[in-house]
């Protein structure tokens, strides 16, 4: 009663009162004026809700993760690396469309990057996905750079839903020199890793501003090739004496420019890569991928500086792995687990420091889990499973199969897929889609580095039998059904 009796009896509760309900209707006021910010403001205040920074690499191997001490330093020393983290549609627009639906490449319609069944106009509802989701529950989001391959050439061409600051490119996608922006910005003659990091400051710096949660997707070209000569990623001159030494990993496998293919199918046999190319493609990655360890840096940093890096998850990973020679392949969008494995590294609330984390995860299940974290409602079955879950389930399995698949522009009994397959902690299998008979299976456990297909041995017969049959249920599955366990396989004879 103090406060009260200070303003002086019933005359100070009038007051007071007064007082109240214009402060009230002040806020009602401003609210109405921005009712988005108003709501989201309040929202966060009252539900502490994190933040989320997804960064994003182009075609970036997971091994390639050495080559970037600052984000070692910022993310892997204070998070947790995935070190089983998979892309299981290892190709960019594929990979990328499972980014913003949570869905596997059946359910969403993106099959490959190009052709009938490639590219952003195959996305079946572009309005639907987690920007949008997360957007209703409260967040401000923002999305910059690359989106899905051939998003600059739809007509028309808009804006999708549920994205607050839409800063995606319309031009120099793969370019190391210029860009151009969905809202009419060029940019020329800056590298473009500096570009993406100016323009992904400034909109992290607007949602402080507003103190509602943000979610921010920030796309890095490197280490993607040029699409001209020489073909391959281009650095800063700052950069130009980095790695002159270092030999690809890929040259210490046994199955770089594997001496005997013939056991494979025909469409994955193909002649010896010229290992002096490989290297100087390798060199320039890394040294492309120095940028993106700058800009990460830079990214923390202004989290940091605006007070909300404690509560903001950070995760990097790729689109997809990639190819350096091993199987004789320098490319992507095949079932080898060089292609298939991405680096994964997730900062935040609740991830112990420096802790390394075995259990599988995919791109797929990183919307699952944005949306956990935002407390968001996605607006159809999500295909992966948040990643909480995963961890949380260290007694029991949350699923022991996962769908890989590549897709394809052949028009055949088949529309858009090449090779559907599955992998186990143990097995790597796939076959050519509509031809069970034709395929690859690997076993791990006796063959690491995947110089002997297992597919027509008699003495993985059940285990083939077996895996085709999960296969062809997971390559029709979603939702929760794309979770399963199909409990333990027959031992090889």
């Amino acid at each position: 009663m103090g406060g009260v009796g200070r303003v002086g009896g019933t005359k100070g509760v009038v007051i007071l009162a007064t007082l109240v309900v214009i402060a009230v209707l002040t806020t009602a006021l401003a609210g109405a004026r921005d009712p988005s910010a108003s709501a989201a403001r309040t929202g966060s205040e009252a539900l502490g809700r994190p933040n989320v920074v997804l960064i994003l690499t182009d075609d970036m191997r997971a091994d390639e993760l050495r080559y970037l001490p600052k984000t070692r330093r910022l993310l892997v020393d204070q998070g947790v690396r995935f070190t089983n983290a998979l892309s299981p549609h290892p190709m960019c627009c594929p990979a990328r469309a499972e980014l913003v639906t949570g869905q596997y490449g059946q359910n969403n319609g993106v099959r490959h990057n190009t052709g009938r069944w490639g590219g952003a106009k195959r996305l079946r509802n572009i309005d639907d996905n987690v920007g949008r989701w997360l957007q209703v529950a409260g967040y401000r989001t923002s999305y910059h750079g690359k989106f899905l391959n051939g998003y600059e050439r739809l007509r028309p061409r808009r804006k999708p839903a549920g994205w607050n600051i839409w800063d995606t490119q319309l031009g120099g996608i793969y370019s190391y020199s210029w860009a151009r922006f969905f809202n009419r910005d060029q940019v020329r003659h800056e590298y473009p890793t500096l570009t993406m990091t100016k323009r992904t400051n400034a909109a992290l710096d607007r949602f402080a501003d507003t103190r509602a949660p943000f979610f921010t997707v920030v796309n890095h070209v490197a280490p993607h090739v040029t699409l001209s000569r020489p073909w391959r990623p281009r650095w800063q001159a700052k950069y130009d004496d980095a790695y002159r030494r270092v030999r690809p990993p890929s040259f210490r496998s046994p199955s770089f420019n594997e001496q005997r293919i013939g056991d494979l199918p025909r469409g994955l046999r193909g002649p010896k890569v010229d290992p002096t190319r490989v290297r100087n493609l390798f060199r320039a990655r890394v040294r492309s991928l120095r940028s993106v360890d700058d800009a990460v840096a830079a990214t923390v940093r202004r989290l940091q500086r605006l007070g909300e890096l404690d509560n903001t998850y950070v995760i990097f990973t790729s689109d997809n792995g990639y190819a350096l020679g091993e199987h004789r392949l320098s490319s992507k969008n095949y079932l080898f687990d060089e292609i298939l494995e991405v680096p994964m590294v997730i900062r935040g609330p609740g991830f112990a420091p420096g802790t390394v984390d075995r259990t599988p995860v995919t791109l797929v299940d990183l919307i699952a889990t944005f949306v956990d974290w935002a407390g968001a409602t996605p607006g159809h079955p999500l295909d992966g499973t948040s990643i909480e879950r995963l961890r949380d389930d260290g007694r029991r399995l949350a699923r022991d199969t996962i769908l890989i698949q590549t897709g394809d522009q052949i028009a055949d009994s088949t529309p858009g897929w090449d090779y559907r397959g599955v992998t186990t902690p143990r097995y790597l299998f796939g076959y050519r889609a509509g031809k069970t008979g034709t395929g690859i299976l690997f076993d791990r456990e006796r063959d690491p580095h995947a110089l002997r297909n297992r597919f027509w041995d008699r003495d993985y017969r059940a285990i083939r039998r077996e895996l085709t049959a999960r296969t062809r249920i997971l390559s029709r599955c979603a939702g929760a059904r794309c979770n399963r366990v199909s409990g333990p396989l027959p031992p090889p004879r």
